[in-house]
């Protein structure tokens, strides 16, 4: 992507995220998305046709990356495993192998801290929690599309049931630590990998 379209893009969605802390999306016109996003209303209609669209777009884009998230972390936990069963000795062997935990969690950590004020708005005002579930949706939709041939489940009510435990523990722990933070992040970070990796394998059982 050019640099000056992503650059425009990433404007139009902070002030979208800017003006959804106030009002309904369907609330908020295109005029009014532009003039805060510092551009104007011919600019925005070069890359959507309404407000909406911003959203679905955003929500696509979070959905693509943790697909590759995933992909990454069974790849390199499938690499991890060789090493174990090769006799090599890992640091925190069960948070890196069959599934490298770390990576998973790290890089959905990326993805919340990039949309920090956001997301710590969201956990701060329970008006907005359909746009936090919005975003539970997004990791449990991948987690149903990435694994949706594993035959692990007995059936596809349990994955759908099992990929909502994960996602909504998930979403659920970084907005606790951001309306709280009654730790670090970094003893967050490691307590909050412990807890997704026993819930990932409870349910592979």
């Amino acid at each position: 992507m050019d640099r000056r379209v992503a650059r425009t893009k990433k404007n139009i969605y902070y002030a979208f995220f800017q003006l959804v802390q106030t009002k309904a999306i369907d609330d908020i016109t295109v005029s009014e998305l532009a003039r805060t996003a510092d551009i104007d209303r011919k600019t925005f209609y070069l890359h959507y046709q309404t407000v909406q669209d911003v959203f679905l777009e955003f929500k696509q884009m979070i959905h693509d990356r943790l697909m590759e998230i995933l992909a990454e972390a069974e790849r390199r936990g499938n690499e991890n495993q060789a090493k174990l069963d090769a006799g090599e000795a890992l640091e925190r062997a069960e948070d890196v192998a069959p599934f490298d935990f770390i990576y998973f969690y790290d890089s959905l950590n990326v993805i919340m801290m990039d949309n920090m004020a956001f997301f710590e708005k969201l956990s701060k005002d329970t008006t907005f929690m359909f746009l936090k579930n919005d975003f539970k949706n997004v990791l449990k939709q991948a987690l149903m599309d990435y694994y949706k041939d594993w035959e692990g489940w007995s059936s596809d009510y349990q994955a759908s049931l099992y990929s909502e435990f994960v996602s909504a523990g998930a979403i659920s722990l970084w907005t606790d630590w951001l309306h709280h933070k009654q730790v670090p992040l970094e003893r967050f970070r490691d307590t909050a990998i412990e807890v997704l990796r026993d819930a990932w394998k409870m349910g592979a059982k």
